[in-house]
């Protein structure tokens, strides 16, 4: 990285670090960041790049800066944040009730605001076309379908996103080749008995009795019907039922989530979850019925040589030590895996542990920040992969 790139991004870190702050104060779930639209249109104003806003549902913003000649590179920061009643105590934590940036999409999405600004003033050494997607709706929506499907990613030829990761230090970078973040997909089970007086429950059909067993069931798939070598995780995140002490209620209602890293996986553990949940409920007499979502996240891969390319220039700017090799895939879901399926690209997990000698807070927990420390590190890293692509490869 030249002294003169270096300067910049040390001049606009304070400004980039008071719109973190100021993104974490204003936290918006799936497809109602309509505030933190206008604040990015607003930062976008301001360094004269040119955009265009309504993608996703209405508040995805695309970027371009460049000629439209050579190649292109995409970068892309998600934008919303989860239901969740902040904790920690910061003042510029979130102003919102039962809405907090547990994910650190706030860091994502300054972070890219500071590569724009970056890379709007180095314009000269942009060999070729950057896109900046501020995207919607990460958590639990799959808005990165949306992008795709609305063609975005026509005529990009690599793609990059990075995320804060609590299990690594400030100044780091983890990176790794091939399957990386499992593939995602939710289910709901509404399970139908007989409401009756708590006190004479022969006289009903217990729906909570019957939750309970399919929940319990249901955590045999894994250990009993998978290959002890095949990754998976099924997980009963809710279940709601009941509305006083002695009544037994008419249905219960469980939802969760399952993962893999293969499609033949994916519908072993599907089809296990139908099969157990039907049985189940009907050994009990009660009824069950059960849905997935349309919002099925597929498994996230990166793709090797653009790998490759991120170490070489990662171990360059940081130095080799802070270029950490990841040695398992994790079961958490990105839809940046629609992108990846479109075009060859990277995920990268960004160090946010200031400390590393003592546990962070994790991801999608009431304490976790994304924190200040990582500001200077993803826009210098960004801006870095964005024009060394060009360059190399044009």
């Amino acid at each position: 990285m030249t002294q003169e790139l270096k300067a910049t991004i040390a001049a606009l870190t304070p400004e980039i670090v008071q719109l973190r702050q100021e993104l974490h104060q204003h936290p918006e779930i799936r497809f109602q960041e309509k505030w933190t639209s206008d604040r990015v249109a607003q930062f976008l104003d301001s360094v004269a790049v040119s955009y265009k806003r309504g993608y996703a549902r209405g508040t995805g913003i695309v970027a371009t800066l460049g000629d439209g000649s050579g190649k292109t590179v995409l970068l892309r920061a998600d934008m919303d944040a989860l239901e969740i009643e902040e904790a920690t105590g910061l003042p510029y934590a979130s102003k919102i009730p039962n809405r907090m940036h547990a994910c650190g999409h706030d860091g994502h999405t300054a972070c890219l605001c500071g590569v724009v600004k970056t890379l709007a003033q180095h314009k000269d050494r942009v060999k070729g076309t950057v896109k900046f997607v501020f995207q919607p709706a990460e958590e639990e929506a799959a808005g990165g379908r949306y992008i795709v499907e609305e063609g975005v990613l026509e005529g990009v030829d690599a793609v990059f996103a990075l995320h804060g990761w609590p299990t690594l230090p400030v100044g780091s970078i983890g990176v790794r080749s091939g399957w990386t973040l499992a593939g995602a997909d939710t289910f709901r089970i509404t399970i139908r008995g007989r409401a009756c007086h708590g006190a004479d429950p022969a006289a009903g059909v217990d729906p909570i009795l019957v939750a309970a067993h399919i929940t319990t069931a249901l955590q045999s798939i894994v250990s009993r019907e998978l290959n002890p070598w095949d990754a998976g995780v099924v997980t009963v995140g809710k279940i709601h039922a009941g509305t006083a002490t002695n009544i037994i209620p008419e249905t219960a209602i469980l939802e969760g989530t399952f993962r893999s890293f293969t499609p033949e996986i994916h519908d072993t553990i599907e089809d296990a979850i139908r099969r157990i949940t039907i049985n189940v409920a009907a050994s009990f007499r009660a009824e069950a019925n059960i849905t997935f979502s349309e919002d099925r996240y597929p498994p996230l891969y990166n793709d090797e040589a653009i790998t490759d390319f991120v170490r070489k220039e990662a171990t360059a700017l940081m130095g080799p030590d802070n270029v950490i090799e990841m040695e398992s895939p994790y079961m958490g879901a990105e839809d940046f895996a629609f992108y990846l399926q479109k075009v060859p690209g990277t995920f990268m997990c960004l160090g946010v542990n200031p400390n590393p000698g003592q546990p962070y807070p994790p991801l999608h927990n009431p304490k976790y920040d994304f924190g200040d420390g990582p500001v200077p590190t993803a826009i210098a890293l960004m801006s870095t992969l964005a024009l060394r692509y060009l360059e190399e490869y044009s």
